[in-house]
Protein backbone atom coordinates (compact mmCIF):
# COMPACT_ATOMS: atom_id res chain seq x y z
CA UNK A 1 0.00 0.00 0.00
CA UNK A 2 2.21 3.55 -1.43
CA UNK A 3 -0.33 5.29 1.07
CA UNK A 4 1.10 3.48 4.23
CA UNK A 5 3.41 6.02 5.93
CA UNK A 6 7.33 5.32 6.21
CA UNK A 7 7.71 5.71 10.31
CA UNK A 8 11.50 6.95 9.39
CA UNK A 9 10.09 9.90 7.31
CA UNK A 10 7.43 10.73 9.82
CA UNK A 11 10.33 10.69 12.35
CA UNK A 12 12.17 13.33 10.05
CA UNK A 13 9.16 15.19 9.04
CA UNK A 14 5.79 13.97 10.64
CA UNK A 15 5.29 17.32 12.58
CA UNK A 16 4.36 19.55 10.12
CA UNK A 17 4.49 23.03 11.87
CA UNK A 18 6.63 24.07 15.14
CA UNK A 19 4.40 25.91 17.32
CA UNK A 20 5.48 29.60 17.25
CA UNK A 21 7.52 30.85 20.47
CA UNK A 22 5.73 33.96 20.06
CA UNK A 23 2.36 32.55 20.78
CA UNK A 24 3.62 32.06 24.09
CA UNK A 25 3.89 28.57 26.24
CA UNK A 26 5.80 27.21 23.00
CA UNK A 27 7.38 24.38 25.57
CA UNK A 28 3.72 23.08 26.42
CA UNK A 29 2.76 23.45 23.04
CA UNK A 30 5.88 21.59 21.44
CA UNK A 31 5.61 18.79 23.58
CA UNK A 32 2.04 18.19 23.25
CA UNK A 33 2.48 18.31 19.40
CA UNK A 34 5.68 16.02 19.98
CA UNK A 35 3.58 13.35 22.18
CA UNK A 36 0.88 13.18 19.55
CA UNK A 37 3.49 12.35 16.66
CA UNK A 38 5.04 9.73 18.98
CA UNK A 39 1.58 8.38 19.86
CA UNK A 40 0.33 8.54 16.14
CA UNK A 41 3.87 5.93 15.13
CA UNK A 42 3.22 3.57 17.94
CA UNK A 43 -0.35 2.96 16.67
CA UNK A 44 1.11 2.70 12.90
CA UNK A 45 1.27 -0.98 11.56
CA UNK A 46 4.59 -1.84 9.70
CA UNK A 47 4.49 -1.59 5.86
CA UNK A 48 3.42 -4.98 4.65
CA UNK A 49 6.57 -5.43 2.14
CA UNK A 50 8.83 -5.22 5.00
CA UNK A 51 7.76 -8.58 5.58
CA UNK A 52 9.15 -9.78 2.47
CA UNK A 53 12.21 -7.77 2.84
CA UNK A 54 12.69 -9.29 6.25
CA UNK A 55 12.43 -13.03 4.91
CA UNK A 56 14.76 -12.07 1.95
CA UNK A 57 17.07 -10.55 4.38
CA UNK A 58 16.80 -14.36 6.55
CA UNK A 59 17.58 -16.20 3.30
CA UNK A 60 20.45 -14.19 2.60
CA UNK A 61 21.99 -14.75 6.26
CA UNK A 62 20.74 -18.46 6.27
CA UNK A 63 23.93 -19.88 4.13
CA UNK A 64 27.17 -20.76 4.80
CA UNK A 65 29.44 -18.25 6.47
CA UNK A 66 26.81 -17.01 8.62
CA UNK A 67 25.56 -18.09 12.19
CA UNK A 68 22.00 -16.39 13.84
CA UNK A 69 20.30 -16.05 16.61
CA UNK A 70 17.16 -17.16 14.98
CA UNK A 71 14.98 -14.55 17.31
CA UNK A 72 15.50 -13.00 20.76
CA UNK A 73 12.88 -10.54 22.62
CA UNK A 74 12.85 -7.83 24.39
CA UNK A 75 12.11 -8.47 27.92
CA UNK A 76 10.66 -4.77 27.95
CA UNK A 77 11.65 -1.84 25.05
CA UNK A 78 14.51 -0.27 23.85
CA UNK A 79 16.39 2.78 23.36
CA UNK A 80 18.48 3.14 19.87
CA UNK A 81 20.21 5.62 18.70
CA UNK A 82 19.00 7.82 21.44
CA UNK A 83 20.74 11.10 20.81
CA UNK A 84 20.49 10.83 17.33
CA UNK A 85 19.63 14.25 15.56
CA UNK A 86 16.14 14.97 14.35
CA UNK A 87 13.29 17.19 14.50
CA UNK A 88 11.53 14.90 17.63
CA UNK A 89 14.57 15.58 19.51
CA UNK A 90 14.69 12.49 20.74
CA UNK A 91 15.87 9.56 18.70
CA UNK A 92 15.42 6.30 17.45
CA UNK A 93 17.55 4.17 14.73
CA UNK A 94 15.09 2.90 12.26
CA UNK A 95 16.32 1.18 8.82
CA UNK A 96 16.03 3.73 5.78
CA UNK A 97 13.69 1.70 3.55
CA UNK A 98 11.28 0.44 6.01
CA UNK A 99 11.46 2.61 8.50
CA UNK A 100 11.58 -0.17 10.95
CA UNK A 101 13.62 -0.45 14.28
CA UNK A 102 17.49 -2.01 13.49
CA UNK A 103 20.22 -2.29 16.43
CA UNK A 104 23.74 -1.16 13.97
CA UNK A 105 25.91 -3.83 13.96
CA UNK A 106 28.62 -1.34 16.08
CA UNK A 107 26.48 -1.68 18.85
CA UNK A 108 26.60 -5.76 18.88
CA UNK A 109 30.13 -5.78 18.16
CA UNK A 110 31.10 -3.20 20.68
CA UNK A 111 28.99 -5.15 23.88
CA UNK A 112 30.42 -8.40 22.62
CA UNK A 113 33.73 -6.89 22.66
CA UNK A 114 32.61 -5.69 26.39
CA UNK A 115 32.35 -9.40 27.43
CA UNK A 116 35.21 -11.04 25.76
CA UNK A 117 37.19 -8.71 28.17
CA UNK A 118 35.22 -9.34 31.03
CA UNK A 119 35.67 -12.95 30.23
CA UNK A 120 39.23 -12.54 29.98
CA UNK A 121 39.79 -14.09 26.70
CA UNK A 122 43.37 -13.82 25.48
CA UNK A 123 44.24 -10.35 23.98
CA UNK A 124 45.28 -12.32 20.76
CA UNK A 125 41.69 -13.45 20.51
CA UNK A 126 39.95 -10.15 21.17
CA UNK A 127 41.93 -8.43 18.60
CA UNK A 128 41.37 -11.44 16.11
CA UNK A 129 37.81 -11.55 16.68
CA UNK A 130 36.56 -7.69 17.15
CA UNK A 131 39.87 -6.37 15.33
CA UNK A 132 42.74 -3.85 16.62
CA UNK A 133 41.80 -0.96 19.32
CA UNK A 134 44.72 1.23 18.16
CA UNK A 135 46.81 1.57 15.43
CA UNK A 136 49.52 -0.69 15.02
CA UNK A 137 50.80 -3.07 13.06
CA UNK A 138 47.50 -5.79 13.95
CA UNK A 139 44.77 -6.07 11.49
CA UNK A 140 42.13 -3.44 11.32
CA UNK A 141 39.26 -5.11 11.36
CA UNK A 142 38.36 -8.20 12.90
CA UNK A 143 37.56 -12.30 11.76
CA UNK A 144 33.81 -11.75 12.20
CA UNK A 145 31.22 -8.99 11.13
CA UNK A 146 28.47 -8.47 12.86
CA UNK A 147 25.48 -6.98 10.59
CA UNK A 148 22.63 -4.98 11.52
CA UNK A 149 19.77 -6.39 13.90
CA UNK A 150 16.62 -6.62 11.81
CA UNK A 151 12.63 -6.30 13.57
CA UNK A 152 10.95 -9.10 13.51
CA UNK A 153 7.74 -8.66 12.48
CA UNK A 154 4.98 -9.37 14.50
CA UNK A 155 2.76 -6.96 16.42
CA UNK A 156 3.63 -2.75 16.40
CA UNK A 157 7.67 -1.84 16.12
CA UNK A 158 7.52 1.44 18.36
CA UNK A 159 5.77 2.16 21.46
CA UNK A 160 5.45 5.73 23.27
CA UNK A 161 7.52 6.58 26.24
CA UNK A 162 7.89 9.55 29.00
CA UNK A 163 10.62 10.57 30.90
CA UNK A 164 9.93 13.11 33.81
CA UNK A 165 13.12 15.84 34.38
CA UNK A 166 12.34 17.31 37.63
CA UNK A 167 15.29 19.92 38.02
CA UNK A 168 15.15 21.60 34.24
CA UNK A 169 16.53 25.22 35.47
CA UNK A 170 19.34 22.87 37.06
CA UNK A 171 20.29 21.01 34.07
CA UNK A 172 20.31 24.31 32.34
CA UNK A 173 24.04 25.24 33.76
CA UNK A 174 22.98 24.74 37.26
CA UNK A 175 21.51 28.29 37.16
CA UNK A 176 19.16 27.34 40.44
CA UNK A 177 19.80 24.55 42.77
CA UNK A 178 17.72 21.47 42.29
CA UNK A 179 15.12 20.64 45.38
CA UNK A 180 12.34 18.28 45.76
CA UNK A 181 9.92 21.07 45.44
CA UNK A 182 10.37 21.01 41.33
CA UNK A 183 7.64 19.62 39.52
CA UNK A 184 7.88 16.98 36.93
CA UNK A 185 8.02 18.19 33.29
CA UNK A 186 6.79 15.21 31.21
CA UNK A 187 8.50 14.40 27.95
CA UNK A 188 8.00 12.29 25.07
CA UNK A 189 9.56 9.75 23.94
CA UNK A 190 9.88 7.13 21.48
CA UNK A 191 11.23 2.84 22.11
CA UNK A 192 11.33 -0.04 20.11
CA UNK A 193 9.24 -3.42 21.20
CA UNK A 194 9.21 -7.34 19.74
CA UNK A 195 12.41 -9.20 19.06
CA UNK A 196 15.35 -8.89 16.81
CA UNK A 197 17.12 -11.40 14.73
CA UNK A 198 21.03 -11.22 14.65
CA UNK A 199 23.70 -12.64 12.59
CA UNK A 200 27.10 -12.64 12.61
CA UNK A 201 29.29 -13.62 9.42
CA UNK A 202 32.88 -14.93 9.15
CA UNK A 203 34.72 -18.32 9.86
CA UNK A 204 32.49 -20.89 11.64
CA UNK A 205 34.27 -21.08 15.03
CA UNK A 206 35.01 -18.10 15.31
CA UNK A 207 31.11 -17.19 14.54
CA UNK A 208 29.67 -19.32 17.00
CA UNK A 209 32.78 -17.65 19.91
CA UNK A 210 30.41 -14.14 18.65
CA UNK A 211 27.38 -15.42 18.98
CA UNK A 212 28.13 -16.93 22.49
CA UNK A 213 29.61 -13.30 23.35
CA UNK A 214 26.60 -11.67 22.09
CA UNK A 215 23.66 -13.66 23.63
CA UNK A 216 25.63 -12.70 27.25
CA UNK A 217 25.88 -9.17 26.56
CA UNK A 218 21.80 -9.03 25.04
CA UNK A 219 20.70 -11.31 27.95
CA UNK A 220 23.01 -9.87 30.95
CA UNK A 221 23.49 -6.07 30.22
CA UNK A 222 21.49 -5.37 26.97
CA UNK A 223 22.15 -2.79 24.67
CA UNK A 224 21.45 0.86 23.45
CA UNK A 225 20.21 3.54 26.29
CA UNK A 226 18.86 3.71 29.68
CA UNK A 227 19.97 -0.38 30.22
CA UNK A 228 20.80 0.59 33.86
CA UNK A 229 16.35 0.87 34.28
CA UNK A 230 16.16 -2.14 32.52
CA UNK A 231 16.02 -1.26 28.70
CA UNK A 232 17.78 -3.15 25.99
CA UNK A 233 17.76 -6.70 27.99
CA UNK A 234 16.80 -9.94 25.96
CA UNK A 235 15.43 -13.11 27.12
CA UNK A 236 17.51 -15.53 27.09
CA UNK A 237 15.70 -18.17 25.72
CA UNK A 238 15.38 -17.92 21.47
CA UNK A 239 11.21 -17.32 21.07
CA UNK A 240 9.28 -18.39 18.77
CA UNK A 241 9.20 -15.93 15.33
CA UNK A 242 6.85 -15.96 12.34
CA UNK A 243 7.94 -18.79 10.11
CA UNK A 244 10.64 -18.01 7.32
CA UNK A 245 10.91 -21.29 5.73
CA UNK A 246 14.52 -21.36 7.16
CA UNK A 247 16.85 -23.64 8.86
CA UNK A 248 17.45 -23.12 12.82
CA UNK A 249 20.96 -22.25 13.69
Amino acid sequence: DSRRPNIGLMLRRGLAQWPDESQGGKSEKAGNAKADLIGRIAQTDPDPGYAWAYRRWCAATAVDGFEAIEYLTLIGRLYIGLTRDNPLETGITVGHAWGMPMIPGSALKGISRHVAREQKLPGDAIVHLFGAATEDDSPETGAVVFHDAWWTPSGKPFAAEVVTPHHTRYYNLGSEYATDFDSPIPAAQIAAQGGFRFAVEGDAAWCKLAVALLRVALTRYGVGGKTTSGYGLFHKQKSHAPDTGLRSS
